[in-house]
């Protein structure tokens, strides 16, 4: 049965949505994949936090990059990407899990995310039952 892992990504203070996601795709994306090699999910499903840049230059945060919320509140969309990990199964996720978190990848992993990332606002968990209308 497959296995989803879902998470939540805030970029880090002092960069732009788009250069958020920039580096996600080109570089993180990319790492993540040559040290999972086989062991890579399935899919990994990143949707991004569409924002609407205000005018100031100089103000990277999201109050000059507003989300364009539909219900709910500004602060409620303190992350910028959301993103769906789909395992084979259990043993897949954990064989994935074992790899990344190998001293050598994780230490290059967490060098990368330094460069976009904001870890400490960063969440994950598992999801089952998942359920898909067409």
């Amino acid at each position: 049965m497959p296995l989803t892992a879902i998470i939540y990504a805030t970029r880090k203070e002092g960069i732009t949505p788009i250069e958020f996601k920039k580096h996600y795709e080109e570089s993180h994306i990319p790492l993540l994949k040559s040290i999972s090699g086989d062991l890579f999910p399935k899919s990994h499903t990143r949707f991004y936090v569409q924002r609407t840049h205000t005018g100031d230059s100089d103000d990277k945060s999201n109050k000059a990059y507003p989300a364009t919320v539909l219900v709910g509140a500004q602060e409620a969309f303190d992350y910028d990407a959301y993103a769906e990990l789909v395992f084979e199964d259990v043993q897949a996720f954990r064989q994935f899990m074992g790899c990344v978190r190998q001293p050598e990848a994780a230490k290059k992993i967490a060098e990368d995310e330094k460069h976009f990332l904001e870890r400490s606002k960063m969440v994950a968990a598992l999801v089952d039952d998942v359920k898909v209308t067409t």
